[in-house]
């Protein structure tokens, strides 16, 4: 028997319900903040990611899925960001419009050991801004990404926040941390010890605990920002408070992939255990000249579809069913159900039967699994009288109506 690849699973139709809902009020949102979908294909060429992400970063030295053919290196995307960049500069939305602001929902690959919340296909949603500079963008984008949670149903989600500057400033925050760091390698875990060397930054990320305690020691303020950034960063958390966004400021926060600079964020909730984070995001000012494109400002997010579902509040209520289904007692009431269900469907109300000839104590079973609102019976009795038996599933009610009228009530 052939099974899913361990790091991916099934999402089964019980599931996938409470998938597009979140979708659909994400796709909602989207449109009310002025973001348009774009899909960018999930093979792309290696070389987007490690001159986006940083030939350091993790993603690009282990956790990146490869397809070699010939001389050609194409990776399944472990992220939506440089793609979309790529697809910005492309297509020439700079000379188009200059500003665009893109929203995406798809699958993002990483080949990383799978555990509560990290699978080895997940799904993100996220948006992104690019064309601007303004912090009142950045402050548009963290309270797209709050409301989002808000209307799936996540609550007590915690907004971290913190900048790291321009480049210039990077630098000066890389050097300081080295400098804080270097007499405590012995303490650091060994992948620690390299990315002292390869992206010092990833440390602060660390989840093992003698790493953690090593960071938290360390005394991380915002005086590498120039004033220019400072000010920046001031203008959004002003901006955040104004509009009664609770938020944390982070010094530790940096995020781990080179492209990131000035305003970075998080967001993070207890029922995800050590891999906590729901979404993150930042800008990218410097990162569409790097794929060479012009020099502009941009910024985005992505929230995991898997984390946000394992979040979600549970007491948040469920979906009152919107199907009717169709229960035919003999050969002559399969005839009426067939018309019957050809004409619900063709007035756009949800319908079904049972094709599998169940006892009527089986098929309302079968409704009741299917969370049906409402079940119509037809029989012998019900074909003589030119009735059909409506049980609201709801009420326990059961009334006989004619097949003319039906069609009105369940409306």
């Amino acid at each position: 028997m052939f099974k899913a690849i361990r790091g991916t699973k099934d999402i089964l139709p019980a599931e996938a319900c409470l998938w597009q809902t979140i979708e659909e009020k994400a796709r909602d949102i989207f449109s009310l903040y002025g973001y348009r979908q774009i899909r960018t294909p999930i093979i792309e060429e290696a070389s987007l990611f490690s001159r986006s992400l940083g030939k350091s970063s993790e993603i690009v030295q282990k956790q990146m899925f490869q397809i070699q053919r010939d001389k050609e290196v194409f990776v399944l995307r472990p992220e939506a960001t440089a793609a979309v960049v790529r697809s910005y500069i492309e297509n020439n939305f700079d000379k188009k419009q200059g500003f665009a602001k893109f929203y995406y929902i798809g699958p993002m690959f990483r080949a990383e050991r799978p555990q509560k919340g990290r699978l080895r296909q997940f799904h993100h949603l996220g948006v992104e801004a690019i064309g601007s500079l303004s912090p009142l963008l950045d402050i548009e984008v963290i309270c797209l990404a709050s409301k989002i949670l808000n209307d799936s149903g996540v609550k007590n989600f915690k907004i971290q926040i913190n900048s790291l500057g321009c480049i210039k400033d990077k630098q000066r925050l890389a050097e300081s941390l080295r400098s804080k760091l270097a007499s405590k390698l012995e303490k650091l875990c060994p992948n620690c010890n390299d990315r002292f060397k390869r992206n010092v930054f990833r440390i602060l990320d660390c989840k093992e605990e003698t790493c953690r305690k090593v960071c938290q020691g360390l005394k991380l303020e915002e005086d590498n920002l120039c004033p220019d950034c400072s000010r920046h960063f001031q203008q959004v958390k002003d901006g955040l408070k104004s509009l009664g966004v609770q938020y944390q400021v982070m010094p530790s926060l940096v995020r781990g992939l080179d492209y990131y600079t000035r305003t970075v964020f998080e967001i993070v909730h207890d029922s995800l255990g050590s891999q906590d984070a729901l979404g993150a995001g930042g800008r990218y000012d410097s990162l569409v000249s790097d794929l060479g494109g012009p020099s502009l400002g941009a910024i985005g997010f992505a929230l995991g579809l898997e984390r946000i579902i394992i979040a979600k509040d549970k007491t948040d209520g469920k979906q009152t069913g919107r199907l009717v289904y169709l229960i035919a007692l003999g050969d002559a009431a399969k005839k009426e159900v067939l018309k019957l269900l050809y004409h619900l469907r063709n007035n756009k109300i949800q319908a079904d039967t049972d094709y599998q000839d169940k006892s009527l104590k089986a098929a309302m079973r079968r409704a009741s699994d299917l969370k049906a609102r409402f079940v119509v019976i037809i029989g012998e009795d019900e074909i003589k009288s030119g009735l059909v038996t409506l049980k609201d599933m709801e009420s326990g009610e059961q009334t006989r109506i004619g097949q003319a009228a039906l069609g009105e009530r369940l409306k």
